[in-house]
Formats: structure tokens, C-alpha cells, sequence
């Protein structure tokens, strides 16, 4: 080691095992959520400036929307995995074994660029076909297979910071993740401004300035960690998979990954139901989805800061503090979420006019905001105890509760919503008034059944609570620590 390194880690202020718990979990917790924030921004933006300046504002806003869950399902699996790679990191950083946090930053570094590659080629290839399956309103299918396949070109560089964005967070630093986004948003905002309303590219232009826009946020976390800030660094002259650390890291971000691939999925198939009810559906959906991203960013900062809190505690073998971190997060999300909620209440409408929705989407859009708002305390503290359960090394318990709420959001929004639908079309060809169902359907029949799609959303907050609950309180979470193992299998560490 050199004096230069010994000289960093000494002066190391990232270190979450001492100091004031609730200041930690705070000042840790909120460039997550300001990065968060502005990382939100890229498709919000990307929806505003189509609805107000492409030529054909409402059907390009419903073509955004149309791609954005298959964009997750590709991003959630790395994403996932890479929250594998936290949970190692913050428990070697906890433990102070910077040799091995060294392997592990490299491993990391080159799962990103592997798995960029792999989704730019699969996404290319199928982009179109999805669409199709997802039953995608033909009036958009072709800008919405033009948005996807220019998004899939620029995977790379929002893989490798998100992977370099897991890094930054196991090691303790949330700020200069922040700092990246605050600059690659500002980017995405003046690209989007230029390429739609000045060139006229619509959804070809908000897919170029947003993959520019990443590579940009990469690039920057790059850089960062490469200059060895955090008392080990990415060894870019032995650029290779340690197999242990990728052994690890996929164990422990396998079940995440599989979590976000299932949230996704039930995503894709919760849109193919929201293509039955029409473009403004379609359009009302997309905002509440925005609104819904916003709500629960503060949730997900407290959640990425327990997962690195209860690791370095974990790894260093303070349980009493862990338990006390986790207690004060989860009041802290509380509180949040009742501030959120009464916030989409009071001011639903003011949301939904600034992306230019008018008429039956606007009422729409209000009656969705309201419903959900009152369910976010159950996602806070899912997302609360599912983020500490993870940094402990107990992954698959958190993934289990996600994806029971994301299948049974399946059939609730079958009976809720589409069987409903059915039944009207069914009963208007029944009456005389239509020859077939689909033409039914077309015209308008049962699109007053949406509101059963908004009840699967908050219904399927509360389900992820209740299934996490009886591990949290009864299982063997505390003992899941991984550095001990990772020395047992790599005792030459």
C-alpha cells in the first residue's frame, strides 16, 4: 500500500459502523434520493417535451410510455445484480479488508460492461416483437419500436454507472453519484429541448439526448473511482472476473435481479392490459407512473441506505446497532410517506396539467393519483426492511415478498379490470350495438373498468409488506454475513 492510499483511508469519513445513527442514515440517505430524483428526470423529461412539442404530442407521450417497462425489465436484471455487488462491498468496507474490496470493484467493473453488451444485442434484436406481444396500439407501435431501439444502443453507459453507481454506495459515498446525475439530467433536459423542439425529432430525439446523457453519467463514475478516493479502486491493468467475487456477487444479486425481472414482467403484462382502455389511458397511466417514480425516490434512498448501512454494521459485527438503524429508517420512511401522499392529493391536478393532458386522461390521471396515495407507508416500510434484509446478506426473503406482490398484481388486475371489459363488449354485441367485442372495445365500451388497474397498484404495496413482516421478525437474517464466507472460499485472500 502506499503512503498516498494510507493517507485516504485514514482520513475515510464513509464509514456508517460509528457516529450518530439517524445523521448517517440522513446524510447518506439524501444524494440518494436527490440523484434519484434527477435520474427520474430522464423519462419525465422525455414525456413532457413530447406532449408539448412533438407534432403529434398525445399519441408520442403514449409511444414513450408504451416502451418504458420493456427499457426496465432489461435495466432492472443488472440493476438487480448490482445491488449484489453493494451488499459485498459495504461488508468488505465494513470490515476494512480493502484487498478484497479491490477484487470486488474490478469484478464489478467488468460484470457492467458484459451485461451492457449483452442487453444492447438482445434488446435490438427483439424490441419490435415485444411491442407486438404487449399488444401495442398500432397508432404507436412504430414510434415506440424507433424509442426502444435508440434507447438499447446507449445500454452500455447506463449499465456501467449503475454499476459503478452500487460501487459508490458500498464503499459510503452517495454524493458524487448524485453530482453525475444532477449533470447527465441537465444534459438529457438541453438534448431533449434542441433535438425536438428545434430539429424536429420527437421520440428519435428524446432517445438520443437520454443514451448521450448516460454515457456522459458513466463516464463520470468512471473517472471517480479511478482516482483511488475510496482506498481501493478498479485495477485497469488486470482488467478480470475474480470468480469468487463474481460467484458472490451473483448469489447475493441473483434474487434482486430475478425481483426487478419479475416486477418488470408484471409490468409488461399490466401494460398490455392498460393497452385494452385506449391512448388516453394510455396517457393518464404515463403521468402516474411519473408521479408514482417521484413518490416513492425518497423510499428507495432510505432503501439503498439501509442495504449499505446494515452491511458495513453487519460486517463489522455490531447487530445492536443494526437494529436500532434499521428502527430509525423505518420511522423516517413513515413520515415520508404520509408527507407524499397528502401532497398527490392536494395537488394531483396541477401534476397532470403540466404534461398538456386535458379532458377524459386528466380525470382520469386525478382519480388514479388519489387512490394511490394513501398506500405509500406500506411501500416505505416494504422497501425499508427489504433494503436492510439485503445488506445483511439475506437477499432471496426480499425478493420473495416483491414478487408475490407482482404476481398477485396479475390476476387482481384480471378480475378488476379486463374480465369486466370483456363482460361489457360482450353485452353490447349481445344488444346489437356492435358486431364483434374488439370493435366494442374500440369504441369505448367498459373503459370505465381502468379504475381496477389503479387498485392493483396500491393493493400490491400492501401485499410486499405483509409477506416480508414474518421473516424480519423471525428469521436468521442477522447471521447471513458474507466476508466470512468469502474467506472460506478464498482462503488465500
Amino acid at each position: 500500500m502506499t503512503k498516498e492510499e494510507r493517507a485516504l483511508r485514514a482520513r475515510d469519513n464513509r464509514d456508517l459502523t460509528q457516529g450518530s445513527i439517524t445523521k448517517k442514515i440522513i446524510l447518506f440517505a439524501l444524494p440518494i434520493m436527490l440523484g434519484n430524483l434527477f435520474q427520474q428526470f430522464y423519462n419525465v423529461v422525455d414525456s413532457w417535451v413530447v406532449g408539448n412539442y412533438a407534432a403529434n404530442g398525445t399519441a408520442c407521450l403514449a409511444a414513450v410510455n408504451a416502451s418504458f417497462p420493456i427499457m426496465m425489465f432489461f435495466n432492472s436484471i443488472y440493476i438487480g445484480i448490482s445491488m449484489g455487488a453493494t451488499i459485498i462491498l459495504s461488508q468488505y468496507k465494513g470490515a476494512k479488508d480493502y484487498k478484497q474490496l479491490e477484487k470486488a470493484m474490478t469484478t464489478t467493473f467488468m460484470l457492467s460492461v458484459w451485461c451492457g453488451v449483452i442487453i444492447t444485442v438482445v434488446g435490438l434484436l427483439t424490441s419490435r416483437l415485444i411491442l407486438e406481444a404487449l399488444g401495442t396500439p398500432e397508432a404507436v407501435l412504430d414510434d415506440a419500436t424507433l424509442y426502444l431501439r435508440i434507447i438499447f444502443i446507449g445500454t452500455c453507459g447506463n449499465v456501467i454507472y449503475n454499476g459503478m453507481n452500487g460501487m459508490c454506495r458500498g464503499v459510503g459515498d452517495a454524493k458524487f453519484p448524485m453530482y453525475a446525475l444532477i449533470i447527465s439530467a441537465l444534459l438529457n433536459i438541453a438534448l431533449d429541448l434542441l433535438f425536438v423542439k428545434r430539429f424536429h425529432w420527437d421520440v428519435a430525439g428524446v432517445a438520443w439526448a437520454t443514451i448521450i446523457a448516460h454515457f456522459v453519467s458513466g463516464i463520470l463514475m468512471v473517472w471517480k473511482q479511478n482516482t483511488g478516493v475510496y482506498g481501493a479502486k478498479v485495477d485497469f491493468h488486470n482488467l478480470r472476473m475474480d470468480k469468487v467475487m463474481l460467484k458472490l456477487i451473483l448469489k447475493l444479486g441473483l434474487p434482486a435481479a430475478v425481483q426487478n425481472a419479475m416486477f418488470s414482467v408484471g409490468n409488461m403484462i399490466t401494460q398490455s392490459f392498460s393497452n385494452r382502455f385506449g391512448v388516453n389511458y394510455l396517457a393518464a397511466h404515463a403521468i402516474i407512473m411519473k408521479a408514482d417514480g417521484f413518490a416513492v425516490l425518497p423510499m428507495i434512498g432510505l432503501q439503498m441506505a439501509a442495504t449499505s448501512y446494515v452491511g458495513q454494521n453487519i460486517g463489522a459485527g455490531d447487530i445492536k446497532r443494526t437494529n436500532k438503524g434499521i428502527g430509525i429508517s423505518c420511522i423516517i420512511g413513515c413520515v415520508i410517506a404520509v408527507i407524499v401522499g397528502a401532497l398527490l392529493l392536494l395537488f394531483g391536478k396541477d401534476l397532470m396539467t403540466i404534461f398538456n393532458v386535458h379532458d377524459e386522461a386528466l380525470q382520469m390521471g386525478i382519480t388514479g393519483l388519489s387512490f394511490i396515495a394513501w398506500f405509500y407507508v406500506f411501500m416505505a416500510l416494504q422497501n425499508v426492511i427489504g433494503g436492510a434484509l439485503r445488506g445483511a446478506g439475506a437477499s432471496i426473503p426480499s425478493a420473495i415478498a416483491s414478487i408475490a406482490a407482482t404476481l398477485l398484481r396479475i390476476p387482481l388486475g384480471y378480475f378488476l379490470a379486463i374480465r369486466p371489459l370483456n363482460a361489457a363488449c360482450r353485452a353490447a354485441v349481445e344488444a346489437g350495438l356492435f358486431a364483434t367485442p374488439k370493435l366494442a372495445e374500440a369504441a369505448g365500451v367498459g373503459m370505465e373498468h381502468y379504475f381496477g388497474l389503479i387498485q392493483t397498484w396500491g393493493f400490491g404495496m400492501a401485499i410486499g409488506l405483509i409477506v416480508l413482516l414474518p421473516y424480519y421478525f423471525f428469521g436468521n437474517w442477522r447471521s447471513k454475513g458474507i466476508t466470512d464466507k468469502a474467506r472460506q472460499m478464498q482462503p488465500e485472500a
